[in-house]
């Protein structure tokens, strides 16, 4: 009698385990964000005090803060006249251009990667 009251307690206790269903582990769904500072790489063209940054597939107006005028001072050493066209590659963030100048987006220049240019030396 014994034994047969441990076997049924045996066999209680593996069929009240065995009923839990199993817990699938939950998958971490994570969302791609894409960095809104990226490398771009185009023609800095500057007029005056507006600039624009033209590659092959867009054409940014630059936003004209501290970074861009620096820019613009420093590409003086590559420019072969006023309104000279610099291969330049930058890292920025494009928005949308709430001014009405003609250009949809504008580009705020946060560091200058490359200027790919060779600079022009004056014979003396």
């Amino acid at each position: 009698m014994k034994k047969f009251l441990l076997l049924i307690s045996v066999i209680l206790i593996a069929v009240a385990c065995d009923n839990e269903p199993e817990k699938q582990p939950e998958m971490e769904i994570t969302e791609k964000v894409m960095d809104s500072i990226q490398v771009y790489q185009g023609d800095f063209i500057s007029v005056g005090k507006m600039a624009v940054l033209k590659g092959d597939k867009f054409v940014f107006q630059v936003k004209m803060d501290s970074v861009a005028f620096k820019l613009t001072d420093s590409l003086n050493a590559f420019k072969k006249g006023e309104n000279s066209i610099i291969p330049i590659k930058v890292k920025g963030q494009v928005k949308d251009n709430v001014q009405a100048t003609g250009y949809s987006k504008l580009i705020e220049i946060t560091e200058v990667v490359d200027i790919m240019a060779k600079p022009i030396i004056e014979n003396e």
